[in-house]
């Protein structure tokens, strides 16, 4: 079997420890390279000892340049005939194939959507409002395995024609700002103030109530959590 070749500032294992190739090959009684370890010193390692740090692991997903690709499920291992390494790929109908590992592209898959993420529409119901909750932000509430499987629980002040609905398909968003606080599907900023259906204010004090959540204060009614605001003075309106 060929031995494996590396070039001047390729990654490889010497002795199951990190090296980087600082020169070679060179040949004496049998092939050699000078490597530098993580402690920064440099010896020389015989090519028989080194191996290639693998550019994926068994698991991946990969796209293969002359085909759909597939997942990992073995490799790497060396070629009797050429020195780059060869990887066993399972395709989607169950087939097997072993293409070379320049030949291979990983395949990020985002991970799946969960309740509690943040999303944003792409489609929903086609039967039934279509198009009227497409690019609304919200809460996923749960997960169905069928052709509506997000349910959704909109952020306020969007127009949305009901604060919960099961759409087709979402994406993920960016957890909101620091400067802001997310309670039952709702945004609140915690600069701003608001105004509970008594017509009373509301105000952020910049302080953590006892459940950790932020302290919220209204003259008329004192001082408490976001949650207890809402469900005794709610619906809280931004002024």
């Amino acid at each position: 079997m060929a031995e494996q070749s590396f070039k001047v500032g390729a990654k490889a294992n010497y002795v199951s420890k990190p090296v980087t190739i600082t020169g070679g090959p060179f040949v004496g009684y049998s092939e050699w390279y000078v490597v530098k370890g993580e402690d920064g010193k440099e010896h020389p390692a015989a090519a028989s000892g080194l191996e290639p740090i693998p550019a994926f692991a068994v698991g991946d997903t990969v796209r293969y340049a002359y085909g759909s690709g597939g997942k990992l499920v073995a490799g790497p291992f060396k070629s009797e005939h050429h020195d780059e390494l060869i990887w066993v790929v399972e395709k989607p109908n169950g087939t097997h194939m072993t293409p070379t590992q320049n030949s291979l592209t990983k395949v990020e898959v985002p991970d799946p959507i969960k309740v509690g993420d943040r999303v944003r529409v792409l489609e929903d119901d086609p039967d039934i409002k279509p198009g009227q909750f497409v690019g609304l932000t919200g809460t996923i509430y749960n997960v169905d395995e069928d052709d509506l499987p997000y349910g959704v629980r909109f952020d306020g002040e969007q127009g949305a024609p009901s604060r919960t609905w099961y759409v087709t398909k979402v994406e993920k968003v960016t957890a909101p700002a620091a400067d802001t606080f997310t309670h039952d599907g709702v945004t609140y900023e915690l600069g701003a103030d608001y105004r509970d259906n008594e017509g009373d204010v509301w105000k952020f004090t910049g302080k953590t109530a006892e459940d950790g959540t932020p302290e919220f204060v209204c003259h008329a009614s004192g001082y408490t959590t976001v949650a207890d605001a809402v469900y005794s003075y709610g619906p809280l309106t931004k002024i």
